[in-house]
């Protein structure tokens, strides 16, 4: 009786990985980064905003405008005073300490912006302004 070699037991065929599992492996390690992974969440501006409906009256003497230009600049006041960002802050300040009531009207410009319209939220604020409200300036086209 003749011994067969190792290389005739196991055919012709070159050897294999099984991958049938391949799907469920890579479907675990999906699962594992997903459960383990850190979602970055949405940040943005913390607003708290009225009931629906309910609507405040306020004396036009208790608001301070301040408005943000489509190219950039900040103006306080009724007179559009031009003002730079970190000034915002000591103007704002000194108006709450003169009327503890006093409600501050961000106006912007749709074309303003953005970061100009953050940087002086911001500074609204630091100023401890709690009654701000946010408003479009409608522009006219072409205009």
């Amino acid at each position: 009786m003749a011994l067969k070699s190792r290389s005739e037991s196991r055919g012709s065929g070159a050897p294999s990985i099984p991958t049938a599992s391949m799907g469920d492996i890579a479907f675990l390690i999906i699962i594992f980064f997903m459960t383990t992974s850190i979602f970055s969440r949405e940040k943005g501006l913390k607003i708290v905003l009225p009931e629906k409906g309910e609507e405040v009256k306020v004396k036009q003497e208790n608001v301070m405008e301040v408005r943000v230009s489509p190219d950039g600049r900040v103006l306080v006041g009724k007179e559009n005073t031009p003002v730079q960002i970190p000034e915002v802050r000591e103007l704002v300040v000194r108006a709450l300490a003169d009327n503890p009531k006093m409600a501050i009207a961000l106006k912007v410009s749709r074309r303003a912006p953005y970061r100009t319209m953050i940087d002086v939220f911001d500074q609204l604020k630091m100023a401890k302004a709690k009654r701000i409200s946010l408003v479009p300036i409608q522009e006219q086209e072409g205009g």
